[in-house]
């Protein structure tokens, strides 16, 4: 606790430095001082040692390139938004190294990683995976291609606006389920743990509870507790399997999704959207 009191200290002691230099050596206002601090802070990514920034354990904030920016070769001129990313998920990580390795366990982060920083108004390049992972790009590169040949989306910067028609790996997750398949043939073939396997399931199943009470995406992302991209995504996913064939499969999914819902009974066969 001490210590970091003391960094504390000595980050602030040092910003009071700089800021007295830019207003009085330079002549900056201090509204001027104050954001030249910060816009330093942000391009070389300070914050990751700032001890006043509470990041929770598994995860990092990262400068990263915005999805609205524009094609081109210089990356430091385009525009950035910081994004909080997860790294490490802890026992379901875990959980996914033990079952499927460490190219099993990278894959699963490439997926979630650059999902993360869609959902936040960002894209990562490969570099960008590369340091997150700790391996060279050429490793990202083999990673994303194969993961690509499965059909799986992973929007790196290279691809975001180029992307044809793909599944996010939750999407592709819940389809198989709908497809009557096993949690564990599910986990083999996507190299996904279980508990995330039936996490994703749970979030359609809130997806769909919320459409049948006709709550608009928005009010649906935030009752799942997820994206409104992944929310529109579960939405189609849910068009499409809504058919006789798949009732039992949805019924069971409402029902673990939320046992007591009335939607769990009664008469099999498509629901009425």
């Amino acid at each position: 606790m001490e210590k970091a009191v003391q960094a504390r200290l000595e980050a602030k002691s040092r910003d009071s430095q700089l800021f007295e230099s830019f207003v009085h050596q330079f002549e900056f206002s201090p509204k001027t001082a104050e954001a030249i601090i910060e816009t330093v802070k942000e391009t070389y990514e300070l914050h990751r040692f700032d001890p006043d920034i509470d990041v929770e354990p598994g995860k990092v904030k990262r400068q990263v390139i915005s999805i609205n920016a524009k094609h081109s070769p210089r990356l430091k001129e385009l525009p950035m938004v910081s994004v909080t990313l997860t790294v490490d998920q802890s026992k379901e990580d875990q959980e996914v190294r033990r079952q499927f390795g460490v190219q099993g366990l990278r894959h699963t982060r490439i997926c979630r990683l650059t999902e993360e920083a869609i959902d936040q108004g960002g894209v990562l390049t490969q570099e960008d995976l590369s340091d997150l992972l700790e391996v060279d790009v050429r490793t990202v590169r083999r990673d994303i291609k194969q993961l690509t040949e499965k059909k799986i989306r992973v929007q790196t910067r290279g691809a975001y606006h180029d992307i044809g028609a793909t599944l996010s790996h939750k999407v592709w997750i819940v389809s198989l389920y709908l497809q009557y398949k096993t949690y564990t043939e599910i986990a083999r073939r996507t190299r996904h743990s279980t508990t995330s396997i039936k996490r994703y399931i749970k979030d359609f199943g809130r997806v769909v509870m919320c459409k049948k009470k006709e709550l608009s995406i928005a009010e649906t992302a935030h009752v799942a507790g997820i994206s409104e991209r992944l929310t529109g995504e579960y939405l189609e996913l849910f068009q499409e399997y809504n058919t006789p064939e798949y009732a039992d499969r949805i019924e069971d999914i409402i029902t673990k999704s939320n046992p007591s819902s009335p939607l769990s009974k009664g008469k099999k066969g498509a629901l009425q959207s």
